[in-house]
């Protein structure tokens, strides 16, 4: 009876070795505090995503590779220089994993007798906090160009701020942060409705507008793009527009510059060539009221 019962105990034990043997452990998941059980099939593996997919084409926008989504996973930091700013779906400088994107920094458009109303909103940018979270609603160290100051502010500097600096710094003194006109962004939109100065003009929000930003017929980049939220008025400068292929088709993303808030960078949906009601960071938009520039 024990040869019997030992042998059978053997015949099990070693059952459960020949088992494991011949199949790979499951695997111990740590970020997901899970078992991943491998399947039967191996799974494929695919070639690492090029540095930098993004194909310059004008000034005015870039062209992302077919197949491949609006805005570059990065999957670390940006450096300081870099000719793009990293923005996370979840921290505005977190840029540490795979829900980071890079967005290409605008150039060209709107100028003035001081250099592009973007190159220094560029500036002005990198004045502000660039802590994880929090409001961008400081300026640190004061921005200068060709006589113009921008000051510095521990807290207080409004979205309406940064458009007033930038064309101011790109020699357009137009616009005065003394001037309730243009510091209430509702009525800096009126203001800019009604603007009879010479250089100039209001391009109210239509999907052809876009159009011909992209085409270079009436570029935006530099302009202030006015947003009209559930809370009010809220402005930011175009930054750029970045179309999927082929360009035809009008869909892709464009990104604003913007102070007050807690991105510095914004990134609304384009599809077919129309804005969409849900930007990706900010609170939803309920509709584009247009884009003061000067031409």
């Amino acid at each position: 009876m024990g040869i019997i019962l030992f042998s059978l105990v053997f015949s099990v034990y070693s059952g459960i070795q020949n088992k494991f043997t011949n199949r790979t452990l499951a695997q111990f998941s740590p970020k997901l505090g899970t078992f991943d059980i491998p399947s039967a099939t191996p799974m494929p593996t695919y070639p690492p995503e090029p540095t930098n997919p993004y194909v310059p084409v004008t000034n005015i926008y870039v062209t992302v590779k077919p197949g491949s989504q609006v805005g570059l996973i990065t999957g670390g930091p940006v450096s300081s220089g870099a000719p793009y700013y990293c923005i996370d779906d979840e921290d505005p400088d977190g840029c540490d994993d795979n829900t980071a994107f890079w967005v290409p920094k605008g150039s060209g458009g709107a100028a003035g007798s001081c250099g592009t109303v973007i190159e220094q909103g560029h500036k002005i940018v990198n004045s502000l906090p660039h802590f994880l979270k929090g409001k961008r609603d400081s300026l640190s160290p004061a921005v200068s160009n060709c006589g113009y100051t921008t000051g510095t502010y521990s807290s207080g500097y409004i979205s309406t701020y940064m458009p007033i600096d930038a064309y101011n710094l790109a020699g357009l003194r137009e616009m005065s942060k003394n001037n309730s006109q243009n510091v209430l962004a509702s009525q800096l939109l009126n203001w800019w409705n009604i603007q009879s100065t010479t250089g100039y003009i209001f391009i109210p929000y239509s999907p052809a507008a876009i159009q011909n930003h992209a085409s270079g017929a009436r570029p935006l980049t530099g302009c202030v793009m006015f947003l009209n939220l559930s809370g009010g008025v809220h402005v930011g400068l175009v930054n750029s527009l970045e179309l999927v292929a082929p360009q035809s088709a009008g869909n892709g993303i464009i990104s604003i510059l913007q102070s007050g808030v807690s991105f510095y960078v914004d990134r609304f949906v384009v599809d077919a060539w129309n804005i969409k009601n849900t930007p990706l960071h900010q609170t939803p938009l309920q509709s584009v009221a247009g884009f003061g520039c000067h031409t």
